[in-house]
């Protein structure tokens, strides 16, 4: 049996193979803590970088935002850490994975655009995780996205997890946010993951809702990552809890704490640290936050 995220040291979760870490994901049993970080804003804190916050918090997964893959560059850590996303790894003591948007050339800048070009700088620069998804605003379809999974696991192979999927509706209202035959478009086309709005966290996000697509996710042996991207990650700790609960409940695997909480950055650490607790305890969180980088 694989090793799970909730046992593996800060050394072992920077230099988990892709592979090696879906497995380590499935066998915590839902677990498994992401924090999404925008990369181009300012500390929160001064004197340390927003993803240094994260995982200090509870994250086992840092999943960088708005970062471009052909000039990365990471607000607060030092340069000789965010040249590559392996350094960064070994920096945070993490598994490090980024965006791209499957959105129209010129629309967004090209590093942080989905394209055969993209995809190979990331490999390039270490990523691990490749999310297809979309910002707020862009309107990112389904559609695109399978489309956008299925171009990035052709360049990438089994090198790079590759997740597709929504946190919001993106601005659109032409189609469900849980509409299972889009979704399963998205694994037919070789997702290792699906991502999806946690419950209460957009409209018609209910546990049911929430719960068919793990049952589909089940089915594909596919991570279901559920989502708090609608600046919720700065709403009381109670509504935080809540959220976490339920989506366990529901079947998540990974549970994603989003970038807004007092401006677009970082969510609250607090509640970064409440959503671990929630939904695996003092034992495991504390271990996380306290366990040395020299183990």
């Amino acid at each position: 049996m694989a090793k799970r995220v909730l046992e593996m040291t800060g050394r072992e979760l920077s230099k988990c193979l892709a592979k090696d870490f879906k497995a380590a994901v499935l066998s915590s049993e839902g677990r498994t803590i992401a924090a999404e970080i925008v990369v181009t804003a300012p500390p929160l804190i001064d004197g340390v970088s927003n993803v240094e916050l994260a995982a200090s918090f509870g994250a086992d997964v840092i999943l960088l935002n708005m970062v471009d893959v052909f000039n990365p560059r990471i607000e607060g850590v030092p340069e000789k850490y965010y040249t590559s996303f392996s350094m960064l790894s070994e920096f945070l003591g993490r598994f490090v994975g980024h965006n791209l948007e499957p959105v129209d050339p010129g629309l967004l800048p090209a590093g942080r655009t989905l394209s055969e070009e993209s995809v190979k700088a990331s490999i390039e620069l270490g990523s691990k995780l490749l999310v297809v998804t979309g910002n707020p605003g862009l309107g990112v379809t389904w559609s695109r996205i399978s489309k956008g999974v299925e171009l990035a696991r052709k360049i990438a192979g089994d090198r790079v997890l590759v997740f597709g999927g929504k946190m919001h509706s993106g601005g659109l209202r032409t189609e469900e946010m849980y509409d299972l035959r889009l979704i399963e478009e998205v694994l037919a086309r070789g997702a290792d993951g699906i991502v999806i709005p946690a419950p209460y966290t957009v409209p018609w996000s209910l546990p049911e809702n929430v719960s068919s697509v793990a049952k589909l996710a089940y089915r594909y042996d596919a991570v279901l990552m559920c989502t708090i991207g609608t600046s919720q990650e700065g709403a009381q700790r109670s509504v935080i809890r809540k959220i976490g609960l339920t989506s366990k409940a529901c079947g998540c695997d990974i549970h994603h704490i989003g970038d807004s909480g007092y401006g677009m950055r970082v969510a609250l650490p607090e509640n970064i640290l409440e959503l671990s607790l929630a939904v695996r305890g003092v034992r495991h969180t504390y271990r996380r936050i306290a366990m040395s980088y020299l183990r």
